[in-house]
């Protein structure tokens, strides 16, 4: 069994750092933190296979929408929808799918008191 665990590190503060991983000597250790220094010849590196988005960049747009030149949302709602992450809900659907769910939750409520 392979335990997993977060250890907070802590590192001088420099732009060159933000986002990336570096090699590091530990100089210091608390109950909650450790403190260490860069190690002289280790250079910083972006721990993920993608590059990092620049600055106004936007995740998660499909193929079709980089080729039309879209730089916004992949999907617009309109009016009476409701935009949820990456998709849109119709408000009309969200209101029959909270009387179902409500109508379930009536009559889970009346089963367990019969069975009780």
């Amino acid at each position: 069994m392979v335990a997993v665990s977060y250890l907070q590190v802590l590192v001088p503060k420099r732009a060159d750092f933000k986002g990336k991983m570096i090699e590091v000597d530990i100089y210091e250790a608390g109950k909650h933190f450790m403190k260490a220094r860069p190690v002289e010849d280790s250079k910083p590196f972006t721990p993920s296979i993608a590059e990092p988005l620049q600055k106004g960049e936007v995740s998660g747009l499909l193929q079709e929408h980089m080729a039309n030149g879209v730089k916004g949302a992949a999907c617009v709602p309109p009016d009476s929808a409701l935009l949820v992450g990456s998709c849109s809900l119709d408000r009309e659907l969200l209101k029959k799918l909270g009387i179902c769910m409500a109508l379930a939750a009536a009559v889970l409520a009346f089963i367990i008191e019969k069975l009780y």
